[in-house]
This record gives structure tokens, C-alpha cells and sequence, in this order.
């Protein structure tokens, strides 16, 4: 089976993508979505946290196993900057801590130029790690809500968004996105010892109660490349417990990444 982790940051540690690659070759993974993370250089990573040009280095060591993911900043960066990383080759945007709500105004031109472009959008949902620099940058997990997503659905409605996390504390907002908009899909990506495992079969169920409801998942992990078979390993263990038939899981692993991104 196809498999694309579609939500992977690349980190501060040595060889991280070589590595990375080793661990995808193991069990299984074809392709991976590598992100930076998005955080100013002064945080709890160190002065090496990952940008944009660490993902770009990526990109060109492994053009067949790497897609990129650019990171901007809502309230920051620029309909530039998106044209920049298109130019780039980067495939889509990542976005995270905003400025102001996901759905404010004065974020339209960047979605539209980024729906113009054909780039997909990962948004973090939900509650998001602490960091030195919170007070500073005025970071606020309650701006990156999934229902604050809904009006850019409606006013971008060709513009695909991934929405992180299943919008962890948020969940039923975040699968009310998925089933009434399109163009979002949903990823459970998160710790094998997070929020995930601790949910029962029938939590998902009741998430995603009507038809087709989990053809909007994508596979997404989030995690050091020390836990990706875990990670990758709870999926597969969760969507058998569903019993998700092999079309539907096909979706999930690769398909409907392979379709959004023209792969």
C-alpha cells in the first residue's frame, strides 16, 4: 500500500532527514510532507530550529521522497512570500500561531493568492506547545480554533486545508469541517502517547457518523522519526478496529493526497 505522511517537521537534530528516510525505507513510508516548524529562531530548539531553507535542502537530496511544506506566518508574512516558496517549489503552505484569528479579514489576499497557486494548506488546530517566546509573539491556541476555518471554506472554496490535530481539544468542530466543507480534510496526527490512543473506537464513530465521513483523513504524523512506526502502527491498528475497508484506508494513507497535490 501507498503510504504519504502528510504532516512532518523536520527538526533540530543532526542528519534529521537523512534519517528520516532510513526510518520511511523500514516500514514503509514512500513520501513525507516536511514543514519547518514555524518558530522564531529564539525558541526551545535552539538558534538550528528548521526554516524554510532547511526543508528546500531537503527537498533537493531527496526530489523523490520529499514534498515541501513552506511555513508562513499569518500577521507576518506576505502575498510575496507565498509567491516566493511557489517559485521554490514548495507544493503547499503550512501556518501556524496567527496573529489574529485564522478567519480575520486581513488574511484574504494571502488565501486567496495560496488558492490561485493550487497549494493546500496545513493549519495547526487546537492547543499548541508552549514555547520562551509565547508573550513576545502573543501566541493564543483559542485563534487557531477549526471552527475559525469555516468562513475561509466558504469565501475560498477551491482552497484545500488540511486541518492538524483533528483540532485537539476542539474535535467535533474540527470533524463538523470536514463534513460540511469540501475542501477540508482532517488529520489525527499527534504523540503515540497523546491524545489519540486515548480515544475508543466508538469516540471516532460518533465523530464521523455519516457516509463517506472518513474518506476526509488523511494519514499524518507529527512526530520525531523515532516514533513514526508507532505512530504509523496506531493508525493502521485504529482503522482496523473501524473496520475501514481497504478503499477507504487507501484514501486515508495516500490517495487523497496523491489527488490534491497532482502527484
Amino acid at each position: 500500500m501507498n503510504v504519504i505522511d502528510m504532516h512532518h517537521h523536520i527538526l533540530n537534530v543532526p542528519n534529521y532527514t537523512e534519517n528520516l528516510i532510513k526510518q520511511m525505507d523500514r516500514i514503509g513510508i514512500d513520501r513525507v510532507c516536511l514543514s519547518g516548524l514555524g518558530l522564531p529562531s529564539d525558541n526551545w530548539l535552539g538558534d538550528l530550529s528548521p526554516t524554510n531553507e532547511d526543508v528546500r535542502k531537503a527537498m533537493k537530496d531527496y526530489p523523490g521522497r520529499v514534498i515541501g511544506f513552506g511555513v508562513i506566518r499569518l500577521g507576518e508574512s506576505t502575498v510575496e512570500d507565498v509567491e516566493r516558496l511557489y517559485a521554490q517549489g514548495f507544493r503547499g503552505i503550512k501556518t501556524t500561531r496567527p496573529l489574529h484569528n485564522y478567519d480575520d479579514p486581513r488574511y484574504d489576499p494571502i488565501y486567496a493568492k495560496i488558492e490561485e497557486l493550487g497549494m493546500p494548506v496545513l493549519f495547526h488546530t487546537g492547543f499548541i506547545l508552549q514555547t520562551k517566546v509565547d508573550q513576545r509573539d502573543d501566541v493564543s491556541s483559542a485563534r487557531m480554533r477549526p471552527v475559525m476555518l469555516d468562513r475561509v471554506a466558504r469565501s475560498f472554496p477551491t482552497l484545500t486545508m488540511f486541518i492538524a490535530h483533528l483540532g485537539m481539544p476542539w474535535h467535533e468542530e474540527a470533524a463538523m469541517m470536514a463534513r460540511f466543507h469540501p475542501n477540508a480534510y482532517v488529520d489525527l496526527s499527534g504523540s503515540p502517547m497523546g491524545w489519540r490512543n486515548r480515544k475508543s473506537p466508538s469516540f471516532f464513530q460518533d465523530l464521523f457518523y455519516w457516509e463517506g465521513a472518513f474518506d476526509k483523513l488523511v494519514f499524518g504524523s507529527d512526530v520525531h522519526y523515532d516514533d513514526l512506526e508507532a505512530s504509523y502502527n496506531d493508525h493502521k491498528k485504529l482503522f482496523q478496529m473501524l473496520n475501514l475497508d481497504k478503499t477507504t484506508q487507501q484514501r486515508i494513507f495516500s490517495e487523497n493526497v496523491n489527488t490534491i497535490l497532482n502527484l
